[in-house]
């Protein structure tokens, strides 16, 4: 079998997968449509369980973001590390396409005021020749900061052949050139961290000492990336409610991700040694999930050694925000779907998993069956939970059983369970969201009762975008990387 085919037949595999469920549901619905409500019944209560247990989760994470806030991490590194903390140089990669300067200066001012050591603190400007003024705004940048950093390198990455228009890309063709200048400067990659960064994202103060402490802290540092916790809250309360919720739900998932290592993987913002970088390969430049690619491509480096370390430390990043409401949801349906383009990893995880020497059979099962459900549940979970009880409506027969009309009454109880964890997810938003820009009681009334949409939210632009990413690969149809617009 060629490459070429077997990389299209793995590409086949999400989509294979959720349309071939599908369709057995509605065949199942006709011939033995008890057996689909039991499968939607345990589903919902595993749902249920899961969405509690998330919420536990939530509830621990936060409790270690306070804690991780209040340490004093230069006291910790000085007490336990002495003076070797400081030979390690912390570089922060800022991938830039055409991000204004409302956007941009406030990344740049949270890195100035990272507790470090300046001569140690390295910004990493990477540009795009297609957007020349990126380049003459990071020169401004480089005046403006001089003495802040140890250094302020611009590059520029001019498209190559082979390479498509994305962060994937422009991170790698910098990361390289930035490695060389490293040598040049006779500075050891290995006493380099390098942290992937959106130009959105502004650092807490205390996230390169809490970074170090933690590497150095890790018996196998350099097999590991280090992931702090996303958090899309810098223009919350003026993104539309399909924003709010999406960011609110990203990030207490990813809060609750750092209690589940299994399922913990790089994404959007995250750290690693330079010399890691190196050895994995650095980022691939021919494709879009370019988080997920480094991710397996450390995995097959350094075998089971490989982690994921959480930093319970939050970058704040915007929510997606465009000129106008309807262009906002395209903007963000769009982002959702290029996430969900993460199954196409598959034609490249699965084949080097499985003959990898380095990983043993019990992690290359777990790592293929996460990935797979990962892709799998984004997609149906939110239309099972909703509509899964009405399938079997479809069946005349089913109509006149007692069960039909028990069912719908009692998975509406379950349900409402769903909706009242919603209360604690608003909880949760007060204690890490700013304060809010507007005082209005009425405003401040309607912008959580907006929230009783959630339910048709997951499914327009979390099951939906995936199906569509899903369908895509299915049919061999790509999509096109294209920044996602936001505003402050």
């Amino acid at each position: 079998m060629s490459l070429k085919l077997r990389t299209r037949l793995l590409k086949m595999i999400p989509g294979l997968i959720l349309w071939g469920s599908i369709v057995l549901i509605f065949i199942l619905s006709f011939t033995v449509p008890v057996v689909v409500i039991y499968l939607v019944i345990f589903y919902i209560l595993y749902f249920i369980y899961d969405a509690i247990y998330i919420m536990y989760l939530v509830y621990k994470a936060n409790k270690r973001i306070n804690e991780v806030g209040a340490t004093d991490w230069e006291e910790k590194l000085n007490t336990e590390f002495k003076n070797k903390w400081k030979d390690y140089y912390q570089i922060l990669l800022i991938p830039v396409a055409n991000e204004s300067e409302e956007i941009i200066t406030p990344t740049l001012e949270a890195a100035k005021n990272i507790i470090y050591p300046n001569n140690r603190k390295i910004i990493l400007f990477a540009t795009e020749k297609k957007f020349p003024e990126a380049a003459k705004l990071g020169e401004k940048y480089k005046k403006k900061y001089k003495g802040e950093f140890s250094d302020f390198i611009i590059v520029q990455h001019t498209l190559k052949e082979g390479e498509i228009v994305g962060k994937a890309s422009n991170e790698n063709s910098a990361a390289r050139k930035m490695y060389e200048l490293l040598k040049k400067k006779g500075i050891d990659p290995k006493k380099a961290i390098i942290t992937s960064n959106d130009a959105d994202y502004r650092h807490n103060k205390n996230y390169f000492l809490y970074l170090t402490y933690t590497y150095l802290s890790e018996e196998n540092r350099d097999k590991t990336l280090y992931q702090p916790i996303p958090i899309f809250y810098n223009n919350i309360w003026k993104v539309p409610i399909v924003s709010r919720i999406i960011a609110t739900f990203s990030a207490q998932w990813q809060m609750a991700l750092t209690f589940k290592p299994e399922r913990l993987m790089n994404f959007s913002c995250y750290a690693i040694n330079f010399e890691s970088l190196k050895k994995s390969g650095f980022w691939d430049p021919d494709i879009i999930p370019e988080d997920e690619r480094l991710y397996w491509k450390a995995t097959l480096e350094f075998g089971d050694d490989t982690k994921v370390i959480p930093l319970f430390v939050p970058v704040y990043g915007d929510a997606v925000l465009a000129n106008t409401y309807w262009k906002s949801l395209k903007e963000q349906y769009k982002q959702l779907r290029r996430w969900a383009w993460g199954a196409s990893e598959m034609a490249f995880s699965i084949p080097n998993v499985i003959k990898n020497t380095k990983l043993s059979r019990r992690k290359k099962f777990k790592l293929i069956f996460q990935q797979i459900r990962n892709s799998y549940e984004r997609a149906i979970a939110p239309i099972i939970i909703t509509f899964g009880d009405l399938i079997p409506e479809l069946n005349s027969h089913y109509q006149k059983t007692t069960l039909s009309y028990t069912i719908p009454t009692l998975v509406s109880r379950f349900l409402t369970i769903t909706t009242l964890l919603v209360i604690v997810i608003l909880i949760f938003e007060a204690k890490i969201a700013p304060q809010k820009t507007h005082k209005n009681l009425l405003q401040n009334a309607f912008s959580y009762l907006t929230w009783i949409t959630y339910p048709i939210v997951s499914i327009l632009f979390s099951a939906i975008p995936a199906i569509d990413a899903q369908t895509r690969l299915l049919i061999g149809k790509d999509i096109i990387y294209t920044p996602t617009e936001k505003k402050i």
